[in-house]
């Protein structure tokens, strides 16, 4: 069964990764964490525990992203009942006469443990900035826990027999169960079922280094769905004819005592992300300022092409076009992808590219020159293949679009662009990609 609940955890993440994950991380939690439910004459606390996690994100958009993954981790709880308190539980002896099992303890104590997987799904809202982010998440985890763990303890317990057919209580007969046990121990074990829990979480969001983040904030994860097996009337602790040192302790669980179970935990998380996990910084609505005549335009993308060989291109038969200026303008703008290390086609620059897409078809002589492009400072750096891959992104959305592919010549820039100084968000107007006539 344990098998079985594994390879489905597994496998729900193995479909997950295949899908597209556009972010790569792994969390760390800490915090209380266990099971809550009701105890009569009772009552159970969580205990400190912890729990390691892979998770991935899918960005959806801007600020929204999907996150997913697997996760295991230990879930602990305390149980007490009150001193000199009777329990009564329904018995039959060895000579098969009902009786009534009464129980009463002296610092009762049953520790609970167990581990279990989870595999969440949440919706995570980031805002943007360039330098420290919030982030919350919220949505469900689906919980696999494993066989449960129960050491129990007393001071002192007090097992007597009542046989109501006789009006007598026996209570000093350990050789046939009935005495007083001291410094008691014993253990058990026993079945969850798994559950349904719905998570919440906030914190902030420190940039390390290129495509690296530090996450920190709070967490808390609330059963929907009751954890426990079955529902049993069994004593805390089992009658044993053979003598009272043959009783052995069942959990509070296995009682009519305890009402359902549900999984509480909240805490610290700490997470490291690698990948395209930000979002734009803060407040930019358009990808960079469009030139507005064909002379500025061409001067604007002049600076990065001088570190940057021509694409050989073959023009296609046909007159070149003599450009308007709202027609340079739409061409010669650049997609400015801005996250950095992100290479899917932002939303806000899709507009842009079906705009280009109507030009093409409008002039169907001519060729394209795209380069992609990257940056590199000492706090945000991209390899030179984020730049191609921007380029062969732009090349493919244009194809989409019914572009034909002898028309679109894809390269990336050889040299990173320049550093810009005093901004720090200056450079994400480097991770763009260029759109030029073919030559």
């Amino acid at each position: 069964m344990i098998g079985k609940k594994i390879g489905i955890a597994i496998w729900f993440a193995t479909v997950l990764t295949q899908a597209g994950a556009q972010g790569f991380g792994i969390e760390l939690n800490g915090g209380l964490q266990g099971m809550y439910y009701p105890l009569k004459s009772g009552q159970t606390k969580l205990l400190p525990a912890g729990s390691f996690g892979l998770n991935y994100i899918f960005r959806l958009s801007n600020h929204f992203g999907l996150l997913t993954g697997v996760s295991g981790g230990l879930y602990r709880t305390q149980a007490t009942l009150q001193d000199g308190h009777l329990f009564t539980f329904g018995e039959v002896d060895d000579a098969g006469s009902a009786f009534q099992y009464r129980l009463k303890f002296t610092v009762y104590k049953e520790t609970q443990h167990f581990f279990a997987a989870s595999i969440p799904l949440l919706l995570q809202y980031q805002t943007g900035g360039a330098g420290k982010q919030w982030y919350i998440n919220g949505g469900g985890k689906f919980f696999i826990p494993f066989n449960i763990s129960a050491q129990t303890s007393a001071q002192q317990v007090n097992l007597t027999g009542y046989y109501p057919d006789f009006n007598v209580e026996v209570s000093d007969l350990p050789q046939h169960g009935f005495g007083t046990l001291t410094n008691w121990n014993s253990s058990t074990t026993l079945k969850l079922k798994p559950a349904a829990v719905v998570s919440a979480g906030t914190g902030m969001i420190f940039r390390l280094s290129a495509g690296k983040t530090l996450s920190v904030g709070l967490f808390v994860d609330l059963g929907l769905t009751d954890l426990k097996d079955k529902n049993d009337s069994m004593p805390f602790v089992s009658y044993s004819s053979k003598g009272i040192n043959g009783a052995e302790a069942n959990s509070v669980l296995n009682s009519a005592n305890a009402g359902q179970v549900k999984l509480h935990s909240y805490g610290l998380r700490v997470g490291f992300n690698f990948g395209a996990h930000q979002s734009k910084p803060g407040g930019q609505k358009k990808a960079a300022a469009r030139p507005k005549t064909k002379d500025s335009v061409q001067h604007a993308a002049a600076p990065t092409q001088t570190a940057i060989p021509a694409p050989v291109v073959t023009p296609v038969p046909g007159a070149t076009p003599t450009l308007t200026d709202a027609e340079a303008e739409i061409l010669y703008s650049p997609v400015v992808f801005g996250i950095l290390g992100e290479t899917s086609i932002p939303e806000v620059q899709k507009s842009h590219l079906n705009e280009v897409v109507i030009f093409l078809k409008k002039y169907p002589g001519i060729r394209l020159s795209v380069v992609g492009h990257y940056c590199s400072s000492e706090t945000e750096t991209e390899d030179r293949k984020v730049g191609e891959a921007r380029a062969k992104a732009v090349g493919r959305y244009l194809q989409d679009k019914g572009i034909s592919r002898n028309r679109i010549e894809v390269a990336a820039a050889i040299q990173s662009d320049p550093v810009r100084s005093g901004d720090p968000g200056a450079n994400y107007h480097s991770r763009r990609v260029v759109i030029a006539l073919g030559q």
